[in-house]
């Protein structure tokens, strides 16, 4: 068992990846799901509910911008999608809360913080401001992150921020440097 949370865990950082190196909004939804499917299942075997709960909230609103921007769903399934996203908002608002006075820390509550920035990146419809909150992520999460000291999270982390950083600086400078780097670009 201890073999597959550490795979997990690890796959975890390669999902996250595949969601930040694609350039259109509907290939990083669909890496998005990947993403949830993986951390719901790795939070469940390591334990910690509020990752599983986080997971579920994004993966609520990803099906929400999905639906809404690339599928021709029925008004009334949009209007029961979106009311089921606000419930689990507002239940993990209510959970985080309680978890941060419960147990308060600076690392606790800036996981929080940085849970508010991905639900906002994942909520916008324009991709170079999705990459400018994924980017802010990076950081706030980053330090969250080593104040716990979850090694794969850090990982991540840095490498979201490295990824935003070619996609918003770099690339728009040198932008036939990333079809040369990522060859399904091509």
């Amino acid at each position: 068992m201890p073999f597959i949370i550490d795979l997990l865990g690890w796959t975890s950082v390669f999902f996250y990846i595949l969601l930040l190196v694609f350039n259109r909004m509907k290939n990083m939804r669909v890496a998005s799901f990947l993403s949830v499917i993986n951390d719901v299942i790795w939070g469940i075997l390591i334990g910690v509910m509020p990752k599983v709960l986080l997971n579920l909230v994004v993966g609520s609103v990803n099906l929400y911008r999905y639906i809404c921007d690339f599928t021709e769903v029925p008004a009334n399934i949009v209007r029961l999608i979106l009311a089921t996203m606000i419930a689990f908002l507002l239940y993990a608002t209510y959970f985080s809360i309680n978890d941060y006075l419960a147990n308060p820390s600076q690392g606790l509550l800036l996981t929080w913080v940085d849970f508010a920035i991905i639900l906002t990146a994942l909520s916008v419809k324009n991709l170079r401001l999705f990459q400018l909150f994924m980017f802010l992520s990076a950081f706030v999460g980053g330090y969250a992150y080593y104040l716990l000291g979850i090694e794969q999270m850090l990982v991540i982390k840095a490498i979201v921020g490295l990824i935003m950083l070619h996609k918003l600086f770099i690339n728009p400078l040198f932008p036939k440097l990333e079809s040369v780097l990522f060859f399904w670009n091509k």
